[in-house]
């Protein structure tokens, strides 16, 4: 899954040191497939707002203090739901491309709850509209 690329350049420059080598020569880069990272980043914020997701419920419907919900930070939330909405739709399409069965599982996994929980923020944004306090 993981590949690393170790390029070698010579190009001569005025800074090279004694032996016309440079600092630069050695570059090594760490490279990922796409679809992993993807599906990794659609994953990982899932489960970012799936804790946000849970707080905010448990704040509305338990403990009913509606000041310690995410008010303040919904059109953030609702940009970063989308970003990762769209991040998992890029990694099933890679993964429908590559025929690669258990990570196609993961993507279409996290494509399905990143809708559902956008779904779901969304509902409940609607339903708690009357107890944000509004500053203008």
């Amino acid at each position: 899954m993981v590949s690393i690329r170790v390029a070698k350049q010579l190009v001569l420059t005025p800074s090279m040191g004694w032996g016309g080598t440079s600092w630069k020569d050695p570059f090594v880069t760490l490279t990922f497939p796409r679809k992993v990272i993807f599906t990794g980043a659609s994953l990982l914020l899932l489960l970012v707002h799936m804790g946000i997701f849970g707080g905010d419920l448990y704040h509305f419907t338990v403990t009913q203090k509606f000041n310690l919900m995410s008010f303040h930070g919904t059109t953030v939330l609702l940009i970063s739901h989308v970003m990762s909405f769209y991040w998992a739709l890029l990694a099933t399409f890679y993964t429908l491309e590559a025929n690669d069965k258990v990570l196609r599982g993961f993507a279409l996994t996290s494509l399905v709850m990143n809708f559902a929980l956008f779904v779901g923020r969304f509902c409940l944004d609607y339903l708690t509209i009357e107890y944000r306090e509004e500053i203008y």
